[in-house]
């Protein structure tokens, strides 16, 4: 299956010595949220740390995957959504910060299609703040990857998302 990904997958990683769950999240087609919360038994908190319109018809969105008990801060996401294509009922609630996209595209029962196009360490984030600061001192925060990938709905891409993981929060780091 690996030799199939090797094209999204950046060649200096090497998957077997990552952490089990994060090869899974890395692969994953469904909700993360979801498969955190399942995987650490815990609530994971979808916390809005921003979102803003850009025109008519697109919305940038950053968020992080808390978990609610521990405080593990599981992943961060940025995403690229086309608005013009979300009906307004998810739109009212993407507004309100309540859920994840995954969820509310879900929760809708919409169909949709994930294309993972590339999976890659984060050794620097130059261009903006570090978004792990609970990791910022551990050594392993250097390790963080990401994957970026596409949400398609009616054959049309409606978002193009960009998770990353501290590999430390994986190893049990951190908490």
């Amino acid at each position: 299956m690996l030799d199939r990904l090797a094209s999204i997958i950046q060649p200096s990683i090497d998957f077997s010595t990552l952490p089990p769950i994060l090869r899974v999240l890395l692969l994953t087609d469904g909700t993360v949220t979801h498969s955190l919360a399942a995987y650490f038994a815990e609530d994971i908190q979808v916390r809005c740390l921003s979102q803003v319109q850009v025109g008519d018809e697109v919305i940038e969105r950053e968020v992080m995957l808390v978990g609610e008990l521990s405080g593990t801060e599981y992943a961060h996401a940025h995403s690229t959504i086309h608005a013009h294509l979300l009906d307004p009922e998810m739109r009212r609630r993407l507004d309100s910060g309540q859920a994840g996209i995954g969820e509310l595209l879900n929760a809708n029962n919409r169909e949709t299609f994930r294309e993972i196009t590339q999976i890659r360490y984060c050794h620097d984030l130059p261009d903006r703040p570090n978004p792990f600061k609970a990791l910022a001192s551990a050594e392993e925060f250097t390790q963080v990857i990401a994957r970026d990938y596409r949400i398609h709905t009616q054959q049309r891409p409606l978002i193009l998302i960009t998770e990353e993981f501290p590999v430390a929060s994986y190893l049990g780091l951190g908490r």
